[in-house]
């Protein structure tokens, strides 16, 4: 089927994808690494490696948190394409919806992680840069935070399956909305 739809530019679908393949991988990370033992859980004169998996999950974390700033920024300078009248107006309002849930919470976790991170009492290191503290270690404001991104956490990958679901509906029913994010031309 040809595809008459407009497409998002290629800046949008770069930062589509690119978002999309860190967060799945910090999600694999992220359940990966709260499973690795502490370093007192080992025996003597093992070293724990479970401090690096944390600095790659900030690291990415904060990583994410600017791409999500440059593509919000991007997306209120940019038009976005509009959907095909082929698609019902309650889904569109479902995709609009889904979308803004995605942006805010592509803000919300990288920044309760690193609330998280600040008030722990190691410092946040962004790949290898210690970040500045703002914040005494505090562990109640600590296992809050831990508690709110972990549940934010969860409650995206609840939204990456709807989403994921909804895409895989549209290219199996050719309505053209899938190609819209692709890279082909």
């Amino acid at each position: 089927m040809e595809n008459s739809s407009p497409r998002y530019d290629r800046v949008q679908v770069t930062l589509h994808w690119l978002i999309a393949a860190i967060v799945f991988f910090m999600i694999g990370l992220g359940l990966y690494m709260v499973e690795l033992p502490k370093k007192w859980e080992l025996p003597p004169g093992e070293e724990s490696v479970r401090a690096f998996y944390f600095l790659l999950h900030k690291s990415m974390g904060i990583t994410v948190a600017m791409l999500m700033i440059l593509r919000v920024v991007w997306r209120l300078t940019h038009k976005v394409p509009p959907m095909p009248d082929t698609i019902p107006k309650w889904q569109q309002r479902a995709a609009t919806t889904v979308h803004a849930v995605f942006y805010i919470m592509l803000l919300a976790i990288p920044l309760t992680g690193y609330l998280q991170s600040m008030y722990s009492k190691f410092h946040t290191k962004f790949w290898g840069i210690t970040l500045p503290r703002m914040a005494e270690a505090d562990k109640l404001a600590r296992e809050q935070f831990s508690e709110i991104h972990q549940f934010l956490a969860y409650l995206l990958v609840v939204l990456i399956v709807l989403h994921v679901a909804a895409a895989i509906k549209h290219h199996l029913s050719g309505s053209g909305i899938f190609d819209r994010m692709s890279f082909k031309r």
